[in-house]
């Protein structure tokens, strides 16, 4: 069985990455105590064509653990540190001008980030998420992958039931920089149904939208979309030697989600993967290979644990 499999088998942590809280204003605890959260994901996009020919499936694993501290009432302070695994798989490449050799194969990341979080007065709230990861495929030094940056987000309480802000990830990936502009939003509908950020926003994209419907006091189910752009330094052994590969896609999805007690969370991700493109440049940064693929699906399972 391939090892993307026998991963997705497992939970390992956090889909996009850092914890939810870095998309969204943070609601401060009620006490000064420190706050820890644990969140384990196992993703797996099924095999997919390739437009120019070829195929590929990768899996991805990432755990996270994060720290929340109240400094005052105001003021909230953090960390977050994460590690991503990706595992590609090719099939059918000979077309390429690669020798048929697999563009890539195992991305690592590990990633650390720093949680601000001020309430300016009664009704607005800055968050500050400043971010260093290094991605890179197996072998590839780290020193030549390091994507840094921040997030920065301001929001507005409107009403009881809604917080509206915009925010801003400005990131140096490796060798680009890379600027996602996304909502802040957290709308209590009604009481059932509720509008709010899925993901994180950070290196990899911004925040997207998700509606969620609460079915029973435990369970949820919700739709929404993002955008995500993996940008990774390659190895000197592949084709494309010393050079930055990456993948560009929309995930859409459906969530369905459980709560164990207050918590324990668990998510079942039902995901298209639209729009995608994969792209790989020379140590020199000239084009290799830059490809769109068809419409890939995906499952995710995501386990929250909050302390």
């Amino acid at each position: 069985m391939p090892k993307y499999l026998v991963l997705l088998s497992t939970f390992t942590i956090l889909w996009g990455a850092s914890s939810q809280s870095d998309a969204q204003p943070y609601n401060a605890p009620q006490d000064n105590n420190i706050k820890a959260s644990v969140s384990v994901i196992g993703f797996n996009q099924l095999n997919t064509n390739l437009n120019t020919g070829g195929s590929f499936g990768w899996a991805w694993a990432s755990a996270s653990v994060s720290l929340i501290k109240p400094v005052s009432s105001a003021t909230t302070v953090g960390a977050s540190v994460r590690y991503d695994s990706q595992f590609w798989n090719w099939s059918n490449m000979e077309s390429y001008n690669n020798g048929g050799k697999s563009p890539w194969s195992t991305i690592n990341t590990p990633a650390l980030s720093l949680i601000y979080s001020h309430k300016l007065d009664s009704d607005w709230k800055l968050n500050l998420v400043p971010t260093l990861e290094s991605a890179a495929e197996q072998g590839a030094n780290l020193n030549d992958s390091l994507t840094y940056g921040t997030i920065l987000s301001a929001s507005k309480q409107l009403s009881p039931t809604l917080n509206l802000g915009l925010g801003t990830g400005i990131f140096r990936q490796i060798d680009a920089y890379r600027v996602f502009p996304y909502l802040v939003i957290d709308w209590k509908i009604s009481d059932r149904w509720n509008l709010n950020n899925p993901f994180p926003g950070g290196p990899t994209g911004g925040a997207g939208l998700e509606l969620t419907y609460a079915v029973t006091t435990n369970f949820k189910v919700s739709g929404g979309a993002a955008y995500r752009s993996y940008r990774f330094r390659l190895n000197n052994s592949g084709p494309y030697a010393g050079g930055v590969g990456q993948n560009r896609f929309i995930p859409v999805f459906a969530k369905f989600s459980y709560a164990f007690d207050r918590t324990t969370i668990l998510d079942l991700y039902t995901i298209a993967n639209v729009g995608g493109s994969i792209t790989a440049t020379n140590i020199n940064g000239n084009t290799a290979l830059s490809t769109n693929y068809k419409t890939a699906p995906a499952i995710a399972l995501n386990l929250i644990k909050r302390f």
